[in-house]
């Protein structure tokens, strides 16, 4: 390119770069609806050959920018058809075909499990990497801290997170990450509880939490039914006279950078609910 011109030999540079990052950049298929709000989130839309047949459900956080692109099921015919760079799937989902996609040389993609926000950064970060988009996974990461960040402002509250199934959430969960980022402590952690346990009804009126945190109450994610410990008269009670700040159930069903953004509603919800609380009182 001998006398070519400065700007022309720029424009060239910036052309031959933006082609060698999008080169790095894998044709990706998700399996489930957590790999779909990864490979949504973070992947270059161009580069998302299919997702998952869950991404438009009620439970499936970034629905919205699933429309329009193809779904597939996790069998193995259906993926091989696309030909993708990288399969991302879930801790659980395509479990069977997984070992089969490796042995055609089929690059996979495990998310992992998150127990921490520190846990969710790692994920971002991995599989940021893995899609060629570190520094998607960066922005995300800036935004979750900067939201946790927020969500610590305010009173700490005493709270008992409540599924109409009658399962709450002890330490060592991402639940109980969530309720302490936004400001809650957890009682049934504080009473030596940890992983998911069935709610202690007998114990409940006991608890006298500050404020419930309750999810998965719409009746599409979670029906309930008349064995439900929502049908208990301790429960239904407790609903009936302890303050309720209703979560986004989309928000809490994968560990990814959007639970931030819950846990600051929530947390707005708490303040502005108990500063009119408190205004009542004489």
């Amino acid at each position: 390119m001998a006398g070519a011109a400065p700007g022309f030999l720029a424009l060239m540079l910036g052309v031959a770069i933006a082609s060698d990052a999008a080169a790095t950049e894998p044709h990706v298929v998700s399996l489930d609806y957590c790999a779909d709000q990864y490979v949504l989130g973070l992947a270059d839309p161009d580069h998302v050959l299919a997702v998952s047949d869950h991404a438009d459900d009620r439970h499936s956080y970034l629905r919205a920018q699933a429309q329009g692109v193809p779904q597939i099921r996790d069998d193995a015919e259906d993926v091989l058809a696309l030909d993708p760079d990288l399969i991302v799937r879930g801790y659980d989902a395509g479990g069977r075909a997984a070992a089969y996609f490796e042995r055609l040389g089929l690059e996979t993609f495990e998310l992992g499990y998150a127990s921490d926000f520190d846990d969710v950064e790692a994920m971002i970060r991995r599989t940021a990497a893995a899609l060629g988009r570190p520094g998607s996974g960066e922005a995300r990461i800036s935004h979750m801290r900067t939201q946790l960040a927020r969500a610590a402002d305010g009173p700490r509250l005493n709270a008992l997170y409540m599924t109409p199934s009658g399962f709450t959430a002890g330490s060592g969960t991402l639940m109980d990450a969530f309720m302490t980022a936004a400001g809650f402590d957890n009682v049934i952690a504080s009473q030596g509880k940890s992983g998911w346990v069935t709610l202690p009804l007998e114990q409940l009126h006991a608890q006298q939490p500050d404020v419930i945190l309750a999810a998965f109450f719409d009746g599409e994610t979670a029906p309930i039914d008349s064995w439900s410990a929502s049908r208990h008269a301790v429960f239904r009670r407790m609903m009936e006279t302890t303050p309720v700040i209703y979560l986004d159930a989309a928000a809490l069903s994968c560990g990814a950078w959007f639970m931030a953004d819950e846990a600051l509603r929530a947390r707005q919800e708490a303040n502005a609910l108990f500063g009119a609380i408190e205004g009542a009182m004489p």
